[in-house]
């Protein structure tokens, strides 16, 4: 990453919405697995950012349609999402 992409990582870190029911250290829930280990419900920021930050759309999730640092994550995780449905 070059310096003007941890500038910005930085950035949206401060940022962005931290929810309790994020996970830790992010909120307090323990960690189960990142969105961008393939979340469907995920949609990565385009260029460089997009490796660590996107915007979730699964509407079960309280980061439905938040800025989410790949860490943040939450109990929603769905690899068999599809996005537009609600079914997963």
């Amino acid at each position: 990453m070059s310096s003007d992409d941890n500038f910005v990582h930085a950035h949206l870190l401060k940022i962005s919405q931290k929810n309790e029911r994020d996970y830790e250290p992010f909120g307090s829930i323990e960690k189960d697995v990142d969105c961008s280990c393939g979340c469907s419900f995920f949609v990565k920021l385009s260029g460089n950012l997009g490796n660590d930050w996107g915007v979730c759309l699964n509407s079960k999730s309280h980061r439905c349609g938040l800025l989410t640092f790949e860490h943040q994550g939450c109990t929603e995780f769905s690899r068999h999402g599809v996005i537009g449905k609600e079914g997963h």
